[in-house]
């Protein structure tokens, strides 16, 4: 009977050792899986703040180019606004390969600060073939004429006329006279397609400059004495 009694004992004994082992392992695997989890969750957040970072540097990169692209169109925009200023009627003159005679005397007789002003102006350019036949017409070179600075001031400013005249205006001149910067009468001619401002014939009209306009001109106009 003894030795029944521990024979059950015994039983009793080993389903409760296998049942403690049991929960241990199911508590060892639970504990993995929350280790598992919590790995997951930490390899989760960090794809998330990766992600958070790209994007967060991806609108940076984007800011940074809206930003570049508006300051560039803001430095064309001031450089397009400076040259549209800049485009007077001396401006005009001095980007023709044709006038540079003209372009060098204006700056010669020092009226290059007085024609950059708001005007407006109306100015009749001599070419430079112009000026060759008017040299030797004068029997004068280029540096006489450029050394006598009154009078060289006074030629130029027979070419020049108060006020923004374009082709249709002066046309409409036929027949009566400008009266120039210099106080000289020039009349004007009209004779179908040409038109003619002293003794000089308009070859190209209505060169357009934000102080007045340019018409360019075959002949100098020399302002009598």
């Amino acid at each position: 009977a003894a030795c029944g009694g521990d024979d059950d004992s015994a039983a009793d004994t080993v389903p409760a050792a296998a049942t403690e082992e049991s929960m241990s392992e199911d508590s060892m695997s639970e504990d993995s899986m929350s280790e598992d989890s919590m790995s997951e969750d930490s390899m989760a957040e960090d794809s998330m703040s990766e992600d958070s970072m790209a994007e967060d540097s991806m609108a940076e990169d984007s800011m940074s180019e809206d930003s570049m692209s508006e300051d560039s169109m803001a430095e064309d925009s001031m450089a397009e606004d400076s040259m549209a200023e800049d485009a007077g009627v001396v401006s005009v003159i001095t980007g023709r390969d044709d006038l540079s005679v003209l372009a060098t005397a204006i700056q010669a007789a020092g009226l290059g600060e007085a024609l950059h002003g708001e005007g407006p102006f109306t100015i009749f350019a001599p070419t430079d073939a112009a000026f060759e036949a008017y040299l030797g017409e004068m029997g004068m070179t280029a540096e006489d004429v450029l050394a006598d600075t009154a009078g060289l001031t006074a030629l130029l400013q027979a070419h020049v006329v108060a006020g923004d005249d374009d082709s249709s205006m002066v046309m409409s001149m036929a027949g009566e006279s400008f009266t120039t910067l210099a106080g000289t009468p020039l009349a004007v001619t009209v004779d179908g397609d040409t038109t003619m401002v002293g003794n000089a014939t308009i070859v190209e009209y209505d060169l357009a400059a934000s102080n007045g306009t340019v018409h360019v001109i075959d002949a100098v106009l020399a302002p009598a004495g």
